[in-house]
């Protein structure tokens, strides 16, 4: 079991360039919208600190993305990652192996909304994207529901989770949004949710509001995200682990989460005089390229 569940989250981490920030807009230090992107499994090792912002580099690509599209309508963004260990899967399994690789995936629940916190403290009126992918998703996921009501909340992108629920509210790309099984939608199920007790992993749906500004990445046979309870327990295929390492922002396709993402932020700009998010219900920017 517990071997299965580690040679699942296996990532790979990438060097890219590390991360450029927006210019300060509502306040000294503070932009119009702030990142907080949290790395995979093994993506902040060595190099990884410093490489890719410290976000590992599918989070990171989609940062720069949206920070584009921001700029290309005047507004800034800065950004940080969260500051966590991001483990490496142990290959060896074992319940100490597992426990440490859960104890990092609690140390990244619990960084994310310390820093949450901090920022929106000295930054009130910044709205706030959170990101993360494989276990950084885990870790983000973890804090929507405290955050569900929140007000600084622009959006939330989580890509490959592992905590997935298929009948969640998120607002589902990749392509288990298109697949179905005997007509039934087929979304995918996160590998810690078969064992979502030991995992702790959160088993309710996100609340409607936001679930609405939740988008969830997912490709079918993705170990992670489109978990296969039956699957090998010995070893992981080099076909799914290229699967769970292959997501990249586009600009079409199943990939194109760079589009709904802008429409959610654009949607959730601060107004004068208040700093309250608007619905996201209403009516999406399309944006500016």
């Amino acid at each position: 079991m517990f071997r299965r569940y580690a040679l699942a989250v296996l990532v790979a981490g990438t060097a890219l360039a590390g991360v450029a920030t927006g210019t300060a807009a509502a306040a000294p230090g503070c932009g119009d919208f702030h990142w907080m992107g949290a790395a995979g499994s093994g993506q902040r090792d060595g190099a990884g600190l410093t490489a890719n912002g410290g976000m590992g580099p599918v989070v990171y690509q989609s940062f720069r993305q949206l920070q584009s599209e921001l700029a290309a309508n005047g507004q800034t963004i800065t950004a940080e990652a969260v500051q966590y260990p991001a483990a490496p899967v142990p290959l060896d399994g074992g319940i100490g192996g597992w426990m440490g690789f859960m104890d990092s995936v609690k140390a990244g629940t619990d960084a994310a909304a310390t820093q949450f916190e901090a920022f929106t403290e000295r930054c009130p009126t910044t709205k706030v994207v959170l990101a993360g992918y494989s276990q950084g998703a885990m870790v983000i996921h973890r804090n929507l529901h405290d955050l569900a009501e929140d007000p600084h909340v622009a959006a939330a992108l989580l890509i490959a989770d592992g905590d997935r629920l298929p009948t969640d509210t998120t607002v589902n790309l990749g392509s288990t949004a298109y697949a179905t099984t005997a007509g039934v939608p087929s979304v995918g199920k996160g590998v810690a949710q078969e064992h979502s007790f030991l995992a702790s992993a959160p088993t309710s749906e996100l609340p409607p509001e936001m679930g609405a500004r939740t988008i969830s990445v997912c490709d079918v046979g993705d170990p992670v995200c489109d978990a296969d309870p039956d699957a090998d327990t010995d070893a992981l295929s080099p076909a799914a682990l290229a699967i769970h390492t292959s997501y990249a922002p586009t600009t079409s396709g199943p990939h194109a989460w760079g589009i709904p993402l802008y429409q959610l932020v654009a949607n959730a700009a601060p107004t004068a005089g208040s700093d309250e998010l608007s619905s996201p219900a209403e009516g999406l920017a399309t944006p500016v390229r």
